[in-house]
């Protein structure tokens, strides 16, 4: 019983900070996303096309998470069951053929899209797991 005592605290601290060490892939992955996520941002807001503007990113673990307003629209003018289907084919649709996120495909980036109306309200969201998108 004594000897539970003084094992259990090395256990759980040994256990924690083995867990807490990030490994190659994911010391990269994390530094990449953070690198993507300050450019993104030293430019936001941007207005990427009449109907969008890409408010901000953030990241957790192997998200990147792109937070968009549709600027002419609050979100109880828009039909979400016409929306998402366009979201789906015109940005998740593109993501996998675009060259400039072939890292994201090696570090099985999953890239989120949160849309929101003119007045701050949720939309939708959308997301891809870009290891999907490797060739066999």
């Amino acid at each position: 019983m004594d000897l539970a005592k003084i094992l259990l605290p090395f256990v759980l601290t040994t256990s924690f900070f083995s867990n807490a060490e990030q490994t190659e892939l994911e010391s990269s992955l994390s530094q990449e996303l953070t690198d993507a996520v300050i450019q993104i941002n030293s430019n936001a807001p941007q207005v990427l096309d009449e109907e969008t503007r890409l408010d901000s990113a953030a990241i957790f673990r192997n998200f990147i998470i792109y937070n968009n307003t549709m600027v002419n629209y609050e979100a109880n003018q828009l039909d979400v069951k016409a929306f998402d289907p366009i979201i789906k084919k015109v940005v998740i649709g593109s993501l996998c053929a675009n060259k400039g996120l072939e890292s994201f495909i090696d570090l099985g980036v999953i890239m989120v899209y949160r849309y929101h109306g003119k007045n701050g309200q949720f939309i939708s969201e959308h997301s891809k797991d870009m290891a999907t998108c490797k060739k066999t």
